[in-house]
């Protein structure tokens, strides 16, 4: 059933336009294509891109999806899934399309072969993209997150800018060093206190 649900995203993203639901209508994002998640997709990996159903388990809690989908699994059997969520912001002094980031997240996959995204997203400007209720979803099986010390730290966040304006070009590769350093930071931090 998993591998049905990633092939029945596809027929929906084949139709050339990933829609965003309300976030492109109240941010002025611009519709983004299947063609540029696809870009993105390939250079983070070669896991299939699918949906996951949003559905906020009971006591599960906001960015902690690493945490959520392993009490979904305890509780209720399947496996963890990690990869990769989609995101879309606008730069207030850089007019055009803005940038796309991927997000490393945690996923349940169900005993049934479904795809679902346990953890809340309360705030609409931090939730995946994805149509009518279900995200975009990037499986990779090589983004397991980094164990440091006692906890369990994610992955760098990637971004993307969505057009070749220079100033663009340099806020996201400022976006990109700064988000690097920090996560070496949370790395080394739980390495030193495990010692």
């Amino acid at each position: 059933m998993f591998w049905d649900i990633l092939r029945n995203a596809k027929r929906a993203r084949d139709s050339g336009q990933v829609s965003v639901g309300a976030t492109c209508k109240e941010t002025g994002i611009q519709p983004i294509s299947k063609e540029e998640i696809d870009t993105i997709a390939r250079t983070i990996g070669d896991g299939p891109i699918g949906l996951a159903h949003h559905e906020p388990d009971d006591g599960a809690e906001a960015h902690r999806c690493f945490e959520n989908a392993t009490m979904k699994v305890t509780r209720d059997g399947g496996q963890v899934m990690f990869g990769w969520t989609f995101h879309s912001r606008l730069v207030e002094n850089i007019p055009g399309p803005g940038y796309l980031f991927a997000a490393h997240h945690a996923v349940w996959h169900a005993p049934d072969g479904r795809l679902v995204d346990v953890t809340p997203h309360p705030d609409p400007k931090h939730r995946p993209l994805g149509p009518d209720g279900s995200i975009l979803f990037l499986v990779d099986r090589n983004a397991v997150p980094v164990q440091t010390g006692n906890q369990v730290a994610p992955r760098p966040t990637r971004f993307f800018a969505r057009d070749a304006d220079p100033r663009l070009l340099t806020y996201v590769e400022e976006l990109n060093r700064k988000e690097n350093e920090a996560c070496s930071e949370i790395y080394a931090q739980g390495d030193e206190a495990s010692r």
